[in-house]
């Protein structure tokens, strides 16, 4: 018999062998009745991000009654603010902010919720944003403000708009 056939054949065995060890360690464990799973944190998170995500206004307020910081961050840090921008759901960032959220916030790239309405063109959020304290200075890792990002993406009318409202 060829030695490499050979070789083949025992790794095969062994992939084997040890697959088969695992399933039976796993077969042994109890499984949990659906009732007896405790819901934890990042479900919570989930239906906060994905009502967020649907524009659910209600759900979005069951979450912060349930106990969820306004402010939580998804893995990349971006607040649920930023993700109502993304959407641009003005009722939701409107009720957010008046939920308290930090209108300032940073996500891991450094873009605030202002950098994210820039990015979407959208000057009726822009406005509302600064209207609500947010900081038209703030640059994100890269250097880039918000005003220099409207210039970059051809956005004037929020461009002129940032420029008046930093004098």
């Amino acid at each position: 018999m060829d030695p490499l056939h050979l070789l083949d054949l025992s790794r095969r065995f062994n992939y084997t062998l040890i697959l088969s060890v695992l399933t039976l360690a796993s077969f042994g464990t109890n499984c949990q009745s659906e009732e007896a799973v405790k819901k934890d944190a990042m479900a919570l998170e989930h239906r906060y991000f994905r009502a967020i995500e649907y524009g659910k206004l209600n759900e979005v307020e069951a979450c912060l009654a349930e106990g969820l910081p306004v402010d939580r961050k998804d893995p990349r840090g971006n607040s649920g603010l930023m993700h109502a921008v993304d959407h641009e759901n003005f009722n939701l960032v409107s009720f957010l902010i008046e939920k308290g959220a930090n209108v300032n916030h940073r996500n891991l790239v450094g873009e605030t919720a202002l950098y994210r309405a820039v990015f979407r063109g959208n000057l009726s959020l822009v406005k509302f944003l600064v209207e609500k304290g947010a900081e038209i200075k703030i640059k994100n890792i890269e250097g880039i403000s918000p005003i220099h990002l409207a210039d970059e993406r051809g956005e004037e009318t929020i461009q002129n708009f940032l420029e008046k409202s930093k004098q």
